[in-house]
């Protein structure tokens, strides 16, 4: 299981992926949304590509974040990813 982790802005709830995880989903979501035609990459996507600026807090956009706590969220909850790396020590 991922590292679950809430926000400490405010309190939601994801699951952490490291930044070269997220730069690497970035880099193949990048490589397919660039091989679609502009219109389809307007209509299903917005236009846009990823960035790994998006690996931030649902909630609030907050990147700092501690080890969930499990009543932080009630089982079988969707999460989302967020860059988040355990400072070892």
């Amino acid at each position: 299981m991922k590292d679950i982790v809430t926000c400490t802005k405010c309190g939601w709830v994801s699951f952490a992926v490291s930044k070269a995880f997220a730069e690497n989903e970035v880099k193949k979501f990048n490589t397919y949304f660039d091989s679609l035609p502009k219109r389809e990459q307007i209509k299903y996507y917005g236009g846009d590509g990823a960035s790994i600026d998006e690996y931030t807090c649902m909630r609030c956009g907050g990147n700092e974040f501690r080890p969930a706590k499990t009543d932080d969220y009630p089982v079988g909850c969707t999460l989302s990813p967020v860059i988040w790396e355990k400072v070892k020590g």
